[in-house]
């Protein structure tokens, strides 16, 4: 099945719905080598993944997931990753000041497979219990309003992939599933894609789960969230409806940024943004943060548009609330934030 499967994709045929399923079955079980699901997942992604195949493998995912359920109508902010801009880690800081704000974020992430922090490293660093079970879940968005999902407490069987991800170093099919992957299944989501050709997709597929409200988002400078650098196409699901539209960061009175300028780096590093962001300085990474919080307020249903959601994010931050939430998670968490003292991030 191996080599027939790598001759399809070298030959840039897409594989049929059940050859999909067949080979995530073989990843997730662990019946094929190291060397085999690196020649796999790499033959994909250079091929390009489509409709079909995504929707395989996600299929099995999610047949192998631990679910959780929560009462709580939640939102997700999330990124496919793999825009190889190593920018800070927007949807986190997104995710956070939109809790602030009163949204009920279930934020579903991993460690840095493709770049220098993931979500669940920049948390960690701050001081935030990543590795919370089912019903910490559910307790944490009903008593706080924001939990983390770290991906392989909730899918155990992709657990032992993280090294040989890490070792690939670029972006595969289990980046994009892993969007899709969020045990609470929540039916908000503001979800960013790094390959425009995928953020159709996406909107499909979140359509026909009966996605409440929900934000596919493409920065045409690549980034896999809105960016400031360039328009972003925006694929908007509501009430049943696809709607297409693009951000303009101009037109809600945002100034142009390079990469450059909102570049992130290690953990360490992009903790010490984040405790700046929350500590009231301005400038390029606090806009792209609030943009991103602002789109998740409206699909939460706390703005009413972009630009009421812009505005509500940066008075979370200056009010302090969101350094205030952030400091509720660290104590609620019972840790120090690495290398800092506990009060690095008090009321």
């Amino acid at each position: 099945m191996f080599k027939r499967i790598m001759q399809k994709l070298i030959d840039q045929q897409t594989l049929t719905l059940q050859e999909a399923v067949d080979c995530m079955e073989k990843i997730l079980n662990r019946t094929w080598t190291d060397a085999q699901i690196g020649a796999f997942l790499a033959a994909l992604a250079a091929k390009g993944e489509k409709r079909e195949e995504i929707l395989g493998m996600l299929h099995v995912m999610r047949e192998n997931m631990v679910r959780v359920y929560v009462s709580e109508n939640v939102v997700d902010i999330c990124g496919t990753g793999g825009d190889g801009i190593g920018s800070f880690n927007t949807s986190t800081a997104a995710a956070l000041v939109a809790s602030a704000a009163g949204a009920k974020v279930a934020k579903c992430g991993n460690r840095s497979s493709s770049s220098s922090c993931g979500s669940a490293d920049l948390l960690e660093a701050a001081g935030v219990r990543i590795e919370l079970t089912p019903d910490e879940v559910g307790r944490w968005l009903s008593e706080c309003g924001f939990a983390f999902l770290f991906t392989p407490q909730f899918h155990p069987a992709l657990r032992n992939l993280a090294p040989l991800r890490r070792e690939l170093g670029i972006r595969t099919a289990l980046n994009l599933l892993g969007p899709l992957g969020n045990p609470v299944r929540p039916r908000r989501q503001l979800l960013g894609v790094s390959h425009r050709e995928l953020a159709p997709l996406y909107a499909e597929i979140l359509l026909q789960s009966g996605t409440e409200h929900a934000m596919v988002v493409h920065g045409l400078d690549g980034m896999d969230e809105i960016s400031l650098s360039a328009p972003t196409e925006v694929y908007e699901i509501r009430a049943g409806a696809l709607t297409t539209s693009l951000i303009e960061p101009e037109s809600l009175g945002l100034s142009y940024a390079a990469h450059d300028d909102i570049k992130g780096g290690d953990a360490s590093y992009n903790r010490d943004m984040l405790a700046a962001l929350f500590g009231g300085e301005r400038g390029p990474v606090r806009d792209i943060v609030c943009l991103n919080a602002g789109a998740a307020l409206v699909i939460s249903g706390i703005a009413v548009d972009l630009k009421e959601g812009l505005h509500i994010a940066a008075d979370t931050i200056d009010s302090g609330a969101a350094k205030s939430k952030l400091a509720e998670l660290v104590n609620r968490s019972g840790r120090t934030p690495k290398g800092e003292k506990r009060d690095v991030y008090a009321r």
